[in-house]
């Protein structure tokens, strides 16, 4: 049996819906599925674009939440709901005033909205055990060549992340230190330094991007 350590690396509890928290992303009307003070997790109706960035709008009596997001991951759901349709479930990052959205988090706690989810670090417990056993059976990252192709959604995620840590080293090197937890002799991938160029940099935006984007495509888009 895996004995897994695990280290909280949020910035900020994790809550779960009491009542259905309506808004919209751009032009697309969701539901917040659960939202912590860097995100959230929506799901909508209509696809949603990898790297968009829109506004994030919903309100609940007197407190209003809007502010800039982006789309970090998305799919389609596994399983229809109560109506028998698939809807898509994505995670948004927040980009705008992360302060005032954790105060509005806050606040609709405070008010019985939210309430805490524990169950969400066993669930980061599993998806350990799960990095466990597959850095057992490989324990070394491989590095792709260097001539292969970026997706454009990530090329544009890199980039976006990028430009915003530049604008935020105190950030960004809050990003640095949880990735290094991902990277030390722990068990983490195994990365040689000198294959990584902007050590730091790169492995910020890995981390802000929640790991959603491969690190060597990170690599690359700072390597172009």
């Amino acid at each position: 049996m895996l004995n897994i350590e695990v280290r909280e690396l949020r910035s900020g509890e994790r809550f779960a819906l009491v009542e259905s928290l309506v808004g919209s992303f751009g032009g697309v009307q969701m539901h917040v599925r659960n939202i912590a003070e860097q995100g959230a997790q929506i799901e909508h109706a209509e696809p949603l674009r990898i790297a968009m960035r829109a506004r994030l709008w919903f309100k609940r009596g007197d407190v209003a939440v809007s502010t800039q997001g982006l789309v970090v991951w998305s799919h389609l759901s596994r399983t229809p709901n109560d109506e028998g349709k698939y809807l898509y479930v994505s995670g948004v990052r927040i980009e705008g005033d992360v302060d005032a959205f954790a105060t509005a988090i806050q606040t609709l706690a405070s008010g019985g909205l939210l309430r805490r989810d524990p169950a969400s670090l066993d669930r980061k417990k599993e998806r350990l055990a799960a990095r466990e056993i597959a850095r057992a059976k490989n324990p070394v990252m491989k590095i792709m060549p260097q001539d292969f192709e970026v997706p454009g959604d990530q090329a544009l995620l890199v980039q976006h992340a990028r430009e915003r840590l530049r604008a935020n080293p105190d950030e960004a090197m809050k990003w640095y230190n949880r990735a290094r937890f991902a990277t030390n002799d722990d068990g983490g991938p195994v990365v040689a330094a000198e294959l990584i160029r902007h050590r730091q940099d790169v492995l910020a935006v890995w981390e802000y991007l929640e790991r959603t984007v491969p690190l060597n495509v990170v690599v690359r888009v700072f390597d172009r």
